[in-house]
Order: structure tokens, then sequence, then C-alpha cells
């Protein structure tokens, strides 16, 4: 069977999901926060790794939570991304205060308890190749601060050439008016942490804008978008490691990337290359595909190096690195933008992204 399950809580309360494809490629996903826990591949000679951070199990997942929220490998939502300020936000009329997660009234990544940390309705697919399993949760009501009833799916699915397919769909249940912004939060390491980090990682973006933040609130975006060029945000012209830029940056506030890369200004119908990372020491290539209009491109800049994860590696800063994909981020307070994460009666959110590895050699 190419989707099989096991348990991965010790009260069977929560579970895993391994699709497989005939190469011997295994995605796992558990039911809580639609998250990825493991993808395992050969690399260029031939051995397993597991190319993301994680746990072993839902316990040691909410143990890792008292120490770091790294947001492993989960589905981000209602929305992804920083919303500033969090007490002043309107939607269907009304004035709606949201959680501060960082300081000066910064809500980030759907709030307190966002979708990452719920447990999500399961249906499997398609058993045959691609294996796929659909993941859905309806958020009631006022959660976090949001209006509106709303129901995301996301549909996880494993080619045979190594791709793993991501589809949301979004829909308004009930209210006049709500929003919706979610991404996927896995990280990649494409040694399997035989390199502690991604310093040696060669990275290709395919934007050549990026948007402006406030310099009074780290990385909350403008809705300014400027010019890669002539910036250490310019993996566009040619590509670059990730040890030449990430010492450019402040210690104390950013540390590495952590910014939104802007792919289009909208939407759009068909998914094209956002991103191409790849390890000259390991083989593996990681292309990033996608519909939407930004890309946060974030280097793990802020992993505690008290983590420590599977197979006992500890993560640190720089350990891995995530492509998000998405609106942009703070889109309901910037006009031009505010239209793209509003949800209303009869429309449907829609949003793809396809991570797909292959070998450099």
């Amino acid at each position: 069977m190419a989707v099989t399950r096991q348990a991965f809580s010790q009260d069977g309360s929560v579970d895993e999901y391994i699709l497989s494809n005939t190469s011997g490629t295994r995605l796992h996903i558990t039911n809580w926060g639609a998250r990825v826990t493991r993808f395992i591949i050969k690399d260029g000679h031939g051995t397993e790794r597991d190319i993301v951070p994680g746990f072993e199990t839902y316990e040691q997942w909410q143990a890792s939570l008292k120490i770091d929220d790294p947001y492993f490998g989960a589905t981000i939502g209602r929305v992804a991304g920083r919303i500033h300020p969090s007490n002043n936000v309107t939607i269907a009329g009304k004035h709606c205060e949201l959680p501060e997660i960082q300081p000066n009234l910064v809500c980030l990544h759907g709030g307190k308890e966002g979708f990452d940390k719920k447990l999500f309705a399961v249906e499997v697919v398609s058993n045959a190749q691609p294996a796929s399993v659909k993941f859905t949760y309806v958020s009631p009501d006022g959660e976090e601060g949001v209006p509106g009833t709303v129901e995301l799916s996301v549909l996880f699915a494993l080619t045979e050439d190594n791709a793993m397919h991501i589809e949301y769909a979004g829909r308004l249940v009930d209210g006049i008016e709500s929003m919706l912004n979610p991404t996927n939060h896995t990280y990649w390491n494409l040694t399997g942490f035989s390199e502690p980090t991604i310093h040696n990682h060669v990275c290709r973006l395919a934007a050549d804008r990026y948007m402006a933040t406030y310099s009074d609130h780290v990385m909350v975006p403008t809705g300014e978008l400027l010019p890669v060029s002539n910036t250490a945000l310019d993996f566009t012209t040619m590509p670059r490691k990730y040890s030449e830029g990430l010492d450019t940056f402040d210690k104390q506030t950013v540390r590495g990337y952590d910014h939104i890369f802007a792919a289009s200004e909208s939407p759009v119908e068909n998914i094209r290359e956002v991103a191409r990372v790849w390890s000259e020491s390991s083989g593996l290539r990681l292309t990033v595909l996608s519909d939407q209009p930004a890309l946060i491109m974030y280097t793990g800049n802020w992993i505690s190096d008290e983590l420590v994860g599977k197979y006992g590696v500890r993560y640190r800063n720089y350990a891995a690195v995530a492509f998000e994909t998405q609106r942009f981020p703070n889109a309901v307070n910037i006009p031009e933008f505010r239209s793209q994460v509003l949800l209303r009666p009869g429309e449907v959110f829609g949003h793809c992204v396809v991570y797909k590895l292959d070998h450099i050699w």
C-alpha cells in the first residue's frame, strides 16, 4: 500500500500517515497540525536521509514546545506571517483584536494556538500512485480573534518523481467575511543534518523583489516592493551559498534570512519555479514551485540549540531552511494587497505548492 497509518501518540489520538512511492521515498505527516514529520529519500550516494527536522513522537513534540517552537513541518493558519498592529484589524466592518505573539503588537502564524496545534480530520484519498491524504480543519467563529467559521482542507501527495504536492482549499462556512492565508513550514537540510547547518547549501530564487519592513518593527512588512539587486537578498542574478550572506545581518534582530520575496503581485493560475536549493555534498536538490505571489525564505535563525530531535540530532541556528509560499504577510493591513487574504461567502481559496527533490549528480 502507498499509504499506511501508525500511532504517533501514546493514547492513540494522534496518528502519522506514511506516503511512499516505488523508489522508496517516504513522506510522513501527522494529523496534529497537518505537519510533515519526516521526508526520507536516497541522496546522490544512495544513502537514505531524513531531510526535515522534527521529533519522534507527539509527546516529544509537546515537550519541545516548552523550549522553543520553530513550527517544524506545520500547516500554518488561519493567517501565516506577521500582522501588525494586532489590536487594530478590521474584518467585516468590525474591529478585531488578534493575540500578541511577538513584542509591540505583532501577531505571528495564526496566534497562540493556530492551525499548527489543531487536530485535523483525515481522509486517505488514494492508495495508488501518487499516494495522497487530505487533512481538514474547521476553525470556529472568533478563534484567535478572527471572525467567521472557516474550513480548510490540505491535500498532500507524494509523486513518483519524489515531489511533495500540497493543495489548499478554503471556504467560509458561516459569517460575512473572514481572512485566510495558510502556508507550510517544513524546513529542509539536504544533508540529513550530517552537516549541522545549511551554510554550504546553494540557493537560487526566481524573485527579483522583496517587501520592505518597518524600521521599528523587525520583519513587519510595509507593502513596498523593492529590487533585490545590489543587496544581500539577491539570489536571482546568480546562485549563492547561504554562508555568503548570513553574516551580513544584525545578530540581535534578524540574524539571517527571514525575508518576503515577491514572485508576483497576485496569485497566478499556473505554478512556476520560485526557489531552488541544493547540497553539493549530498547531491540532493530541492525545487519549490508555487502559484502564490510571496515566498518567505527563513534560514532557521532562532532555532534553539536546546532542541534535540529525531536520531538524537541537536538543532541550532541555521540548521535548515523553510520556503513558505503564501499571499503577502500583513496584507489585511496593506490596502493594495488586502483583498488577497479576505474570504467571503461563495468564494473558494486556493493555493498550490510543490517541493520536488532530485539529484544534481
